[in-house]
């Protein structure tokens, strides 16, 4: 399908609203014993590369007066124009990190390209590298797919054997139509797909009455607050066996140190927040089984998990863990639950942006109670066998977006036997991330010391 999907489209719609949802991929590549590769060769292997990747030709096109949902439609832009080269003559690491933090500020409007590709050279030094270091970004519009879309581009884009993985994505077709003629369909329709929606949302509902109840909200800490224009960046890459506790998967082990470091960060000084009643608890977004229909290109939802962080023992912790995790996916991922979120997919595009518009201008910026106090996300991209003109990669990271509510947010990325900790945060609610940060990898690290 070339035209957007609802649950793709409220990130386009929501562009001019908030802060950026763009997507951010980054690939550490080293060039071990040879010269970094030039700026023009790397635009050349991405002119080789990119047109065979599923997604990477496409923009969006407004429908005629917005009273439809926008189509993708070929970009037939030079490449080039989608590239940016930064330069840093020598900068430490530390220059990096604040330049990614400027760079999760901007947003793409997909009417002119759905993605970007950031490629930074002249660092000084990096984590792990042992030649000269060039680090590549791509920066892709979140209605064009999810987080793990993102990671099988950069396996097309980089994988040595020219592997094409399909990330979903959306496909054009020829235009049968007139644009204009296409919009006064929708709006005939409009009438009755809006009636067909709320039917349908009233028997999801009901559908969802007797499914199990979602996990408790928790009250607003100093990382529920409203978020600031500036972002600060940690990345710290690790080998795996210094973040996993015993048998756990990666994601269980994160989780575990995070809810560490968060029960003491959110004490009162003398107190973690467990000794004063209060639970830790962490949004993790979770892919939907490849066996569910869903039109969108966005494959994941979101579920809350308690960290459990009463729990001093750190074995029975992590299978606690584990147990609420698997019990988060299992209730967000369930049939009465999705048909909620499909309910809507007959709803006409005005009615979705004035709603979305409504919902902004009267969101409470400092709620008083919240689902979770951070985002955990975890993915693993594979092996680390990805190339670019010689250079090979050693680490991998992503970024999660902050909203209103959320000023901090974990990324744990696997590449290889590498994992990095990709830490977000607005600086005024985390005045010191770099303490924060070390704390982490220092809980990390004892926890897989422990195991």
């Amino acid at each position: 399908m070339d035209r957007l999907d609802i649950k793709d489209a409220i990130y386009h719609f929501a562009r001019d609203r908030g802060d950026s949802r763009d997507q951010f991929s980054l690939t550490a590549f080293d060039s071990v014993d040879r010269p970094a590769p030039s700026f023009d060769e790397v635009v050349a292997h991405m002119e080789a590369r990119a047109p065979l990747v599923p997604g990477l030709g496409l923009r969006l096109r407004e429908a005629p007066l917005n009273l439809d949902y926008p189509r993708w439609v070929p970009d037939t832009s030079p490449l080039a124009e989608r590239m940016s080269d930064h330069d840093l003559g020598g900068a430490p690491w530390a220059d990096f990190e604040a330049l990614m933090g400027d760079l999760l500020r901007t947003r793409l409007d997909l009417r002119e390209h759905s993605w970007h590709l950031h490629v930074v050279r002249g660092i000084g030094s990096a984590p792990l590298i042992q030649g000269a270091v060039t680090v590549v970004i791509l920066q892709v519009g979140h209605a064009l797919t999810d987080g793990l879309g993102v990671s099988k581009m950069v396996r097309a884009l980089f994988d040595p054997l020219s592997a094409t993985g399909a990330a979903p994505s959306p496909e054009t077709e020829p235009e049968r139509e007139n644009p204009v003629v296409g919009v006064l369909g929708a709006v005939v329709r409009a009438p009755v797909d809006l009636v067909r929606s709320r039917w349908e949302a009233r028997r999801a509902i009901r559908a969802y009455r007797g499914a199990p109840p979602g996990p408790p909200s928790v009250p607003a800490t100093s990382l529920n607050r409203a978020v600031g224009p500036y972002r600060v960046v940690r990345i710290v890459p690790m080998q795996m066996t210094e973040v996993r506790v015993g048998a756990a998967s990666v994601t269980v082990s994160a989780l575990c140190a995070v809810g560490s470091c968060l029960d003491r960060y959110l004490g009162d000084g003398r107190r973690t927040l467990s000794e004063t009643g209060g639970t830790v608890a962490a949004f993790v977004p979770m892919a939907l089984p490849r066996d569910v229909e869903w039109p969108a290109a966005n494959r994941a939802v979101v579920g809350t998990v308690d960290l459990h962080v009463g729990e001093p023992d750190l074995a029975k912790r992590a299978e606690l863990i584990t147990g609420s995790l698997t019990a988060e996916r299992a209730r967000v991922t369930a049939a009465p639950l999705l048909r909620i979120a499909r309910a809507d997919e007959r709803v006409p595009a005005p009615i979705v942006r004035f709603v979305q518009g409504r919902r902004f201008r009267k969101h409470d910026r400092s709620p008083s109670r919240v689902g979770a106090q951070t985002t955990v996300v975890s993915v693993d991209r594979g092996r680390a066998d990805l190339e670019l003109c010689g250079a090979v990669a050693r680490f991998s990271a992503g970024f999660g977006f902050l909203e209103d509510g959320r000023c901090l947010a974990h990324g744990f990325f696997g590449l290889g036997d590498m994992v990095t900790i990709a830490l977000v945060a607005c600086p005024d609610a985390v005045p010191d991330l770099d303490a924060y940060t070390q704390g982490l990898v220092d809980r990390l690290r004892r926890h897989s010391g422990q195991s």
